[in-house]
């Protein structure tokens, strides 16, 4: 016989009850899985699908009106490469070994204005011209029969023929050994002949040309075409009568170069400063050199050696002048008398006269007084040393 239990109503329906909860939280319990596993796919995964674009903000300020800069005024003492260490050693060392170099003063250097006085438009000045007295720029006449010293221009840079020679405008030494030179041979024709000449010669009464353009004296021989700004080279010569016996010197000041030989000797070199020790060597200014300003800029007043000559004296004088780099030019020549009372002017100088082989019209002398503005010179006690 068999036996076979039965759940009772109430019992049937507590399991059935239990089999429904485990059944609902199993899918629960599957469906936080599920959501768990979405959780960590989202957080690993979103980083590398999602990619920013990062935005980059440009700002535009307004446009600023850039006012044009004026350009400056050159003064033709640019600097480009350095010398070649040959040369320089050359002279930079006899720069700083004379005995002559001028005292600078210690201050800012200010290149003269442009400004050529007060008067007469500057042309009226610079003018060619053969008139007896002078004209032609003041670098001479054409009229032979002015009474001026004989005066010829080089071209440092050209031979005889034309033909073009090596010259480094920066490099001074390219100018000193040429004037060194041509100044040891007493500028003999020999010495001047390698150097292109140019086609026109002009007679020299008295030198004052006012601060101007380099590029102005080869014109007025006849050579604008031919010579450029640079390294041109100017010789006077003539002989000289003395007009009354007794101790002169000669002064000045020559941008760039400026030297006088009288009787074989030289007894003026006035130079600018960067060239001024080269071309003295061995010969040595006077007092009161360096205490006074001359016409061009911060530049001061070189004076010569004092010298005695008799009435009747006829001597021979060479006068060099010229310009190294290009640029700006001037020149002037003083003669002083021993113990003529000169007057002065505000700083204390003494006024002193040009240097002159004839009489200067009043028209020059108004020409000149114009071009220097307040620089002052005597145009009363002017002894005239005529030609021979």
């Amino acid at each position: 016989m068999s036996i076979h239990a039965t759940l009772s109503t109430q019992a049937q329906e507590r399991l059935e009850a239990q089999k429904r909860n485990s059944t609902l939280v199993s899918i629960i319990l599957s469906l936080l899985t599920v959501a768990l596993i979405a959780l960590l796919l989202a957080f690993y995964l979103l980083p590398q699908i999602v990619k920013t674009t990062d935005v980059i903000v440009m700002i535009h300020p307004a446009p600023i009106e850039v006012e044009p800069t004026p350009t400056p005024k050159k003064f033709n003492r640019s600097v480009t490469k350095p010398c070649s260490s040959s040369s320089s050693a050359r002279v930079y060392k006899a720069m700083t070994s004379a005995q002559t170099a001028i005292p600078v003063p210690d201050v800012d250097f200010t290149f003269p204005s442009l400004d050529f006085g007060h008067g007469n438009d500057f042309a009226e000045g610079w003018e060619a011209g053969d008139g007896k007295f002078g004209g032609s720029g003041n670098f001479g006449s054409t009229n032979r029969s002015s009474g001026g010293l004989e005066g010829t221009m080089y071209d440092f840079k050209k031979k005889r023929n034309g033909e073009d020679v090596p010259y480094e405008i920066a490099n001074p030494y390219e100018f000193v050994e040429r004037a060194v030179r041509l100044q040891k041979s007493d500028f003999s024709d020999s010495s001047l002949s390698r150097y292109f000449r140019a086609p026109q010669s002009l007679f020299l009464i008295h030198l004052a040309i006012p601060f101007s353009n380099a590029e102005n004296g080869p014109s007025f021989f006849g050579a604008e075409k031919e010579i450029k700004p640079s390294g041109w080279f100017v010789h006077y010569q003539g002989r000289i009568s003395v007009p009354r016996s007794g101790t002169y010197r000669f002064s000045g000041l020559g941008d760039d170069y400026l030297v006088l030989i009288l009787k074989g000797r030289v007894r003026l070199a006035a130079c600018w400063s960067d060239i001024q020790p080269a071309i003295a060597e061995r010969w040595e200014s006077t007092k009161p050199t360096g205490e006074w300003l001359g016409p061009f800029g911060n530049m001061r007043l070189v004076y010569g050696d004092w010298v005695h000559l008799r009435e009747g004296e006829v001597i021979d004088i060479d006068l060099a002048i010229g310009e190294r780099p290009g640029g700006k030019v001037g020149f002037i020549l003083h003669v002083e008398e021993k113990g003529v009372d000169y007057r002065k002017d505000s700083q204390g100088r003494p006024i002193l006269p040009l240097f002159a082989t004839a009489p200067i019209s009043n028209e020059e002398k108004q020409r000149i007084t114009s071009d220097f503005g307040n620089y002052e010179i005597e145009w009363e006690k002017v002894p005239v040393f005529s030609m021979k």
